[in-house]
């Protein structure tokens, strides 16, 4: 039987509340697509922020 890789349950909470982030900001801006321009903008911003923070891949500050 194959042991986990240590630390995988801080790194699963961490991603999992990345994933969470990201579809927060999404179903924010949804509603605005057509009327509110900045409120889509930040949404948008916020994703890039999270997603480059996870491809940056510092994965021992996340499970620290």
């Amino acid at each position: 039987m194959v042991e986990a890789a240590p630390n995988t349950e801080k790194l699963d909470e961490y991603l999992r509340d990345i994933v969470q982030a990201v579809q927060a900001a999404c179903t924010t801006a949804m509603p605005h697509l057509q009327d509110d321009s900045a409120v889509v903008d930040r949404a948008l911003h916020d994703c890039e922020e999270l997603l480059g923070m996870v491809m940056e891949g510092h994965v021992d500050q996340w499970v620290a």
